[in-house]
């Protein structure tokens, strides 16, 4: 394959032409490249230069050198790692654990190495669960091998004070799973935050993983919570690049019924806290300064007293949040405008594990319906100045950037309106519930946060 640009050496030209034909499969898996010697006759070259390709090649995890044999094409059996299996419905007597039984039915043989340590965590397991300077945590520690090598290392980090005394505290196979272990302990866990980071290996990943050269890594970051959103266990799989395969599988998420939005009361402060609290927590982990400050209680008790807050229920259970009243805000709307008959929304919030299915737009709708019933010309909002993705939301709902307002000591001052009556019709419909009193807090994290009222 041709490369473009600049002039490239005769020793990478020969790394081209080997890769090319280990891409395109004429050189197979296990396949004997020629000796240095024979590729440096056919370049008309040295060895020297030939040796120079090869290491490349080497550099890359493509070929193996197995002197005095020669290089080979490195055989590459891929596992198929899902992420997503972690809360897969299991038997109720497993013989093994999910790893072992999964190389087990696609004919692999497998083992895994287990230690178990108390020790002190590391920054990124401290600020995952949530755990102060002195606190302890319990690391099972496995490596995995299939086939004889080991193919990724898998560390899971527990509160000590969570799992004492416990199976997870003993360096056995845990057949049910650490999972349920937790769960018959009383931390079961509803929900999961992924992250994978590729990177080059560390010396001591590489040495676990007996890692040549050239094999980059996949570091899986999974923190498991509780209903509540609480952080109890982190772990870190690290998958050589030339081992495993990472697959997801994705579906639209449903709700368990129609969602219903009823007006709050004084009852329910702590439910708008709780949201807006986890809607603040979420954007700070993401690096979005919005809502960076304790909750105004005094706001959300003025607003819940004059029957302005509105909370959205499936199956009882609180999962959004929206405010909405006739007044415009003098920071930013002009006298003219206020004039104009406007309803206005603040404190949006939808959790998390709902987002996705569109509840935003159906509280919008929502909103502009109620406005028009109203007499109002205009659905009004202001947004955020930094958190584009917001901003790029509204506009995507139907809402014109009406100007973008710098009042002092507000970070807020996005200015978006859309006409009353106006609805997009995505999204569930909200069904009236009435008022009510509320009796459970709403958990989960935010996204749609507007405004600081």
């Amino acid at each position: 394959m041709a490369v473009s640009g600049r002039a490239r050496a005769l020793y990478q030209r020969i790394a081209d032409g080997i890769r090319d034909q280990i891409m395109d499969g004429t050189l197979g898996a296990g396949a004997r490249l020629p000796t240095e010697a024979e590729i440096a006759s056919k370049w008309s070259t040295t060895r020297t230069t030939a040796v120079q390709g090869l290491k490349v090649l080497v550099n890359e995890g493509l070929i193996v050198s197995d002197r005095p044999r020669g290089y080979f094409v490195r055989s590459r059996r891929p596992m198929v790692y899902r992420p997503q299996g972690e809360f897969w419905k299991r038997p109720l007597s497993p013989e093994m654990d999910a790893f072992l039984t999964q190389m087990s039915e696609e004919g692999r043989e497998a083992s895994q190495n287990i230690e178990v340590a108390v020790e002190t965590p590391g920054k990124h397991v401290r600020e995952r669960l949530q755990l102060g300077e002195d606190d302890l945590v319990v690391v099972r520690r496995r490596v995995r091998f299939v086939d004889g090598v080991p193919y990724n290392t898998n560390d899971s980090h527990f509160p000590l004070t969570l799992v004492q005394n416990s199976e997870i505290m003993r360096p056995d196979d845990i057949a049910r799973g650490a999972n349920a272990v937790l769960a018959e302990l009383g931390y079961e866990q509803v929900r999961a935050l992924d992250e994978i980071h590729v990177r080059m290996p560390t010396p001591t990943e590489a040495d676990r993983l007996q890692l040549g050269p050239g094999t980059p890594v996949a570091v899986h970051l999974c923190t498991g919570y509780t209903e509540d959103g609480k952080p109890v266990r982190t772990v870190m799989n690290v998958l050589p690049g030339d081992r495993h395969v990472i697959t997801y599988e994705r579906s639209r998420q449903r709700l368990g019924s129609e969602p219903t939005i009823r007006q709050a009361n004084e009852q329910d402060l702590p439910i708008v806290v709780e949201l807006w609290e986890h809607a603040a927590s979420w954007l700070r982990e993401r690096g979005i300064d919005q809502w960076q400050y304790a909750p105004r209680e005094d706001r959300i008790k003025a607003n819940l007293a004059a029957g302005e807050c509105w909370i959205v229920e499936v199956d009882r259970t609180p999962v959004a949040t929206i405010t909405v009243d006739g007044h415009a805000d003098s920071d930013f709307w002009d006298r003219d405008e206020a004039a104009e008959a406007a309803l206005y929304v603040h404190r949006m919030v939808v959790r998390r594990d709902v987002a996705g299915l569109d509840l935003g737009s159906a509280m919008l709708d929502w909103a502009s319906k109620r406005a028009a019933d109203q007499g109002k010309t205009w659905l009004r909002l202001d947004a955020w100045r930094s958190n584009d993705g917001l901003r790029a939301y509204y506009s995507n709902r139907g809402f014109t950037h009406v100007r973008t307002v710098e009042a002092e000591g507000r970070r807020s001052g996005a200015l978006f309106q859309r006409p009353a009556g106006r609805v997009r019709g995505v999204g569930p419909e909200l069904r009236s519930a009435g008022r009510q009193t509320g009796d459970q807090v709403g958990r989960a994290a935010g996204i749609w946060a507007h405004g600081p009222r």
